[in-house]
Formats: C-alpha cells, structure tokens, sequence
C-alpha cells in the first residue's frame, strides 16, 4: 500500500512538473509570438514606405525622360535653324524670312519660337 502511495505522489509530481514546462512553454511562445508580430508590421511598414518611393521615383523617372526628349527634340531643332541660319547668310536675298515659312515654323514649335 504505501509504496502505491509513494507510486501516485511521484506521477502527480512528474505530471506538475510536465504541467509547469507546458506553462513556461506557453509563456515563452506568447513573447516569441509578440516579437514576431512587432517585427512583422516593422517590416510592412518599411515594405510599403519602399513601395510608395519605388512608386513615385519610376513617375519621376517617365516624367524627366519626357522631358529630355523633349529638350533634345529642342536643341536639334535650334541647331538645324542655327546651321540653316549660316548657310543662307550668306545670299542677301535669303535674308528675308517669307511672312508662310515664319508662320508654319511657330505653328509646328510654338515652344521654340517663346524661348
């Protein structure tokens, strides 16, 4: 009888502990699981800040191609007339800009004619 006693306190013993490692397990998990979540919406956060710059930057980078292509169509344009300018100085009776050709000119770059 008293070694079934001493029997039982022991598994009611080995069950306590098994129950006390199961708490600290849990309590352990729980932490874990909040520094998991903290580190989570730290890196959504961020990943979405990343996104939005990524974002912005490639409209940055479509606007500022538009416009070096356009400041190149410009610049080609100025210096055909600058060349076209030369060459016909030189005849005194290309001196004369036709009132046709200065008026088609500003219709086809009115942003040339303003600069």
């Amino acid at each position: 009888m008293i070694s079934n006693r001493e029997s039982a306190r022991r598994s009611r013993m080995r069950k306590q502990r098994h129950l006390e490692n199961l708490r600290n397990q849990a309590n352990r998990l729980r932490a874990e699981n909040r520094e998991l979540s903290t580190r989570l919406r730290f890196v959504s956060y961020h990943s979405n800040r990343v996104r939005t710059d990524n974002e912005r930057l490639r409209s940055e980078h479509t606007m500022l191609r538009h416009k070096l292509s356009n400041i190149r169509q410009i610049l080609t344009f100025r210096q055909l007339t600058n060349q076209f300018a030369v060459a016909t100085s030189a005849w005194p009776c290309n001196n004369i800009v036709h009132p046709t050709a200065a008026a088609a000119a500003a219709e086809q770059f009115p942003s040339l004619i303003a600069s």
